[in-house]
């Protein structure tokens, strides 16, 4: 059953998920856009905010909201897709002031930046730290199909597939199969 906060939310992919394995009840991926509607519904459902943390992958990086509800089970995870070139979102510190600070943070080992934050400084580095250390050089990047548990998939824009497996190379026709060295003559 699709809870209330989620029924008109454009959100871009919405997973299901068994708690045991994930902790998760739902993943909902959403646009930047998004973001703030989607943290007043949950705040309005008496939702708390767990944490903001962020991924490194090769899309982008995936700034992950964690709720949580003290009277019902039901943790949720929003996921945020955010370019290299464009890392920003809007703060939701106006709706849950605790983000403040995992804004900040996210900022700090990401570089991404959260426009509304009422303290955007570092929190955890030095103030001229031009380094984001936790992100990760192009070579190392993962995709996120290889760093999240997919769960069972609700809706999905069209387009939006962060999950399909890579393409295989294609193989070597017949003939190139024995392309080693030559064998050497007695």
């Amino acid at each position: 059953m699709t809870p209330a906060w989620l029924k008109g939310l454009s959100a871009l992919r919405t997973e299901a998920h068994q708690r045991e394995s994930t902790g998760l009840a739902w993943s909902v991926f959403i646009g930047p856009d998004q973001i703030l509607e989607a943290a007043v519904r949950l705040d309005g459902e008496g939702y708390f905010l767990e944490d903001v943390s962020g991924l490194d992958a090769t899309e982008g990086f995936l700034v992950t909201y964690h709720f949580d509800h003290w009277q019902r089970p039901g943790r949720v995870a929003l996921r945020v897709l955010l370019t290299r070139e464009a890392p920003i979102l809007p703060s939701i510190s106006g709706v849950f002031g605790g983000a403040e600070w995992h804004e900040r943070e996210c900022r700090d080992f990401f570089g991404v930046q959260f426009e509304g934050n009422p303290n955007p400084g570092a929190l955890l580095l030095p103030a001229d730290f031009e380094i984001h250390p936790l992100c990760k050089e192009a070579g190392e990047r993962k995709p996120l199909r290889e760093l999240l548990t997919q769960g069972e998939v609700i809706a999905s824009a069209e387009g939006f597939d962060l999950f399909a497996p890579a393409e295989e190379p294609a193989a070597p026709p017949d003939d190139a199969a024995d392309s080693g060295t030559p064998e050497e003559e007695d």
